[in-house]
């Protein structure tokens, strides 16, 4: 699968650093061996990319599609000294080998459109932005490197947007999160896509010694899409978590993995994800927990709750443990199902309408999940969303 020439050479316009060029060009002998993603493939058995060409995606969005607010340094990876430039693919190196046989991945690697480094400061009451459009054209490929402030809490929002249009598509994005050591990294991801847009993400973390690590994640609309949020407890002492959901409706498709690599002892880890499903929308779930033998008293569990609107849509839920220690507890948990006559039915009886109990029912299923958002205008914007999406005609 070649890419179009078009973008070879917006590439090539780009006049990068020889240092830069050099990791693309390390990415593309991976991803020259890697195999594009099929039914044979665990994490890619659920999503179907018969009608998926690479070919057909030629136009790139412009720079305009990447738009930045906040107290943040935000700097593109050319502009960067080159010490610095090397010091922060450094960082990357990691995620590289990671994701050294998953296609997407790979392919931002070598052919980012779009590529940031972001050093985040430690007010706690900040919250930086960078959002990521697809507009004036039909492919973007962003890749994003973010440092967190070591010894103090950090913000960062990412956001992705794209309209409905009449052709389709691609956003494929990879996002590198260090937590330094000590750090207390709140990270909040809100994708919301039109019905056109093919959406493949892959959010890799590194947490050193003592860290926290808060990932908020809130996804809804698109055509097809499979993200993995990746996380590599490197440190001792760490704490780690995920909170998510997704409202889908139509006939949307999201694939949602969340893998958390156990390196070290005396960490602990949750995983939260609540998806709320209407018409043929359908929603595949898969929560991986690894934690190999030589880590000692290791707290991780996982819930995965789905809630049926109607007979047509449909969840899906794959919870995974791969625990190879002794002194660990592990716990998971997942149900899928509609919404309890019974609950309806005690809310009736108290005067209240179907129509209003229902939509009790929703926004309390989902706020628990909002809550976890650490911005107060990000989660009246949820809620807003969630009313408008599931619960509007």
């Amino acid at each position: 699968m070649l890419l179009a020439e078009s973008i070879s050479e917006y590439i090539k316009e780009k006049k990068e650093p020889s240092i830069l060029s050099e990791f693309r060009t390390n990415a593309e002998k991976l991803l020259n061996s890697a195999v594009f993603p099929d039914s044979s493939l665990e994490s890619w058995r659920k999503i179907s990319l018969s009608n998926f060409k690479i070919s057909e995606y030629t136009k790139i969005c412009p720079d305009s599609s990447v738009t930045v607010s906040g107290n943040a340094k935000i700097t593109r990876l050319q502009d960067l000294p080159a010490e610095k430039l090397s010091e922060v693919l450094k960082k990357a190196a990691p995620a590289v080998s990671f994701y050294s046989k998953e296609w997407f991945p790979l392919f931002v690697f070598s052919r980012f459109t779009h590529a940031y480094y972001v050093q985040l400061d430690s007010d706690p009451s900040s919250f930086p932005e960078i959002k990521i459009e697809c507009k004036d054209g039909n492919i973007i490929l962003p890749l994003l490197i973010v440092d967190a402030f070591s010894g103090a809490k950090s913000n960062f929002i990412e956001r992705w947007e794209s309209a409905s249009q009449k052709d389709l598509t691609l956003m494929s994005g990879v996002t590198i999160l260090l937590t330094p050591p000590n750090g207390d990294f709140q990270y909040s991801s809100l994708e919301n896509l039109g019905d056109s847009t093919f959406h493949f993400r892959a959010t890799y973390g590194i947490q050193e010694k003592d860290s926290k690590f808060h990932a908020s994640l809130a996804s809804w609309g698109g055509y097809k899409g499979k993200s993995f949020y990746d996380t590599n407890v490197a440190g001792k002492g760490c704490w780690t978590r995920y909170a998510g959901l997704s409202p889908l409706k139509g006939r949307e498709f999201q694939d949602t993995e969340i893998r958390i690599l156990h390196s070290e002892s005396h960490a602990q880890s949750s995983i939260l994800y609540r998806t709320v499903v209407r018409e043929k929308a359908h929603h595949v779930f898969t929560g991986n927990l690894h934690i190999p033998s030589h880590c000692k008293d290791v707290g991780a569990i996982q819930i995965n709750n789905n809630l049926l609107l109607d007979r047509t849509a449909r969840a899906e839920s794959i919870p995974k443990l791969e625990v190879f220690a002794d002194s660990v507890k592990c716990e998971h948990g997942a149900t899928v199902g509609e919404i309890d006559e019974e609950q309806l039915f005690y809310l009736a009886s108290r005067g209240i309408s179907e129509e209003e109990a229902r939509k009790m029912i929703v926004e309390g299923f989902l706020n628990e999940v909002i809550r976890e958002f650490p911005s107060e205008t990000v989660r009246e914007e949820l809620s807003s969303m969630i009313e408008s999406r599931m619960l509007g005609k």
